[in-house]
């Protein structure tokens, strides 16, 4: 990007060969899947090594799709340590021709692993906006790792596979998101603007679905537990386990199902047997009862248009796991406070992160308020979470472009 004199407002990549710098996503203890786009020439290769051992480089032949997209998941790491990682193109004699950033990443802590932790977490990050709360995440907090709760571009218009590809591109270009991904790793889900605004799965052209689909694999290090499948979960120790959900591609308005019978099962099944403090549950449009005929308009986009299927869960929760936090995003408002003022859910704690990068600030009339909520604001921001295990603390930052904390608080989760 450039300012109107000609002067460069943002860094470029380290490479036309890597027009998207790089990202990681998934991690576990012992594994990690390592991401770039190359459009350059010459074999591909990923080198990496430990943060504090730059001696010890791994050297590993990586495989490129037609469009582009190369991913490698990386195997045998050890828990709890950062790594660095490059891709480097190689003539077949093995001279360099190209290579990437270098980006940075922690592995997970053992699975027995009792250890504070600390995420950001941000939706709505519309990639024509400045995006200044990811510089900021990047820039000024550790991250063990970054939750991305949907919207991580604005893709509405587009319908075929180059469309999709198009916009993605063009959002990933920017500074903030590069310079986020290659910071620490991701844990992504979509919400409707990755498919379309306000997508709904029964209501879309099954190939415009696929499409996006497509686009979503291409461009987010995700590890699918079954082909196309974006809910799933990742253990951070006993500390964390992060539950992952598609609130969007399973819904069905014929049966009523907001999320489909066996997602639903899979995350019940998942929150009792977990042996973790907290169980964070990404889930991309806000579970809370809102009130007022306003919050009434959108009911049908978010769970509270869904009755059936939102009681039992709340239920369920109430009834048989402590330690879990809802994280959604959607409302282009930063929210804290339960997910009910009284019954079920009034003990459960939802916090509604961003958006990231927003010209259209949710225009409620009145915003979220007590006794129910802790805070609302509409300003850009992501969230810092700090998690403490020990202590069963969870504490919440809302933290601004221009570095102010909008609401700090510690919740006994």
């Amino acid at each position: 990007m450039a300012s109107a004199c000609g002067l460069p407002t943002e860094p470029g990549p380290g490479s036309s060969g890597f027009p998207l710098a790089v990202a990681c996503g998934d991690v576990t203890d012992t594994r990690a899947l390592l991401w770039t786009l190359f459009v350059g020439t010459g074999p591909l290769w990923l080198e990496v090594w430990p943060r504090e051992r730059p001696d010890q480089v791994r050297a590993l032949p990586v495989e490129v799709a037609l469009a582009g997209a190369a991913l490698l998941d990386l195997e045998g790491l050890l828990p709890s340590t950062w790594y660095q990682y490059r891709f480097v193109a190689r003539d077949d004699s093995g001279v360099e021709l190209d290579r990437s950033d270098t980006g940075l990443f922690t592995t997970a802590p053992a699975l027995d692993a009792l250890v504070p932790l600390t995420f950001g977490v941000a939706s709505c990050a519309r990639q024509t906006e400045p995006l200044g709360p990811l510089l900021v995440a990047a820039r000024d907090y550790v991250l063990d790792s970054f939750l991305l709760l949907g919207d991580s571009v604005y893709t509405d218009g587009a319908s075929t596979l180059d469309q999709y590809r198009a916009v993605w591109r063009k959002g990933l270009a920017r500074w903030p998101n590069r310079l986020l991904r290659g910071s620490t790793s991701l844990i992504a889900t979509w919400d409707d603007h990755e498919i379309r605004n306000d997508a709904s799965g029964d209501r879309l052209d099954p190939a415009q679905l696929v499409a996006a689909t497509n686009a979503f694999f291409e461009h987010q290090p995700v590890r699918p537990t079954a082909p196309s499948r974006v809910w799933r979960s990742l253990r951070w120790g006993r500390t964390a386990e992060i539950f992952v959900l598609d609130c969007r591609s399973e819904r069905d308005h014929a049966t009523g199902e907001y999320i489909s019978a066996r997602q639903l099962q899979w995350l019940e099944d998942g929150l009792a047997a977990s042996p973790a403090v907290f169980k964070l549950v990404m889930n991309s449009v806000p579970i809370s009862n809102y009130p007022g005929a306003l919050y009434g308009v959108t009911i049908d986009d978010r769970w509270q248009g869904w009755p059936t299927q939102r009681q039992a869960l709340v239920n369920f929760v109430d009834q048989h796991r402590d330690g879990v936090l809802w994280l959604t995003g959607d409302f282009h408002m930063g929210i804290a406070g339960r997910v009910a003022l009284e019954g079920p859910g009034s003990t459960q704690l939802e916090v509604a992160a961003g958006p990231a990068g927003s010209n259209m600030p949710n225009p409620a009339l009145s915003y979220p308020s007590p006794p129910q909520f802790d805070f609302a604001s509409a300003v850009n921001n992501v969230v810092v979470l700090d998690l403490e295990p020990v202590s069963r603390t969870a504490r919440v930052r809302f933290v601004a472009a221009d570095r102010r904390v909008l609401f700090d608080h510690t919740y006994q989760v």
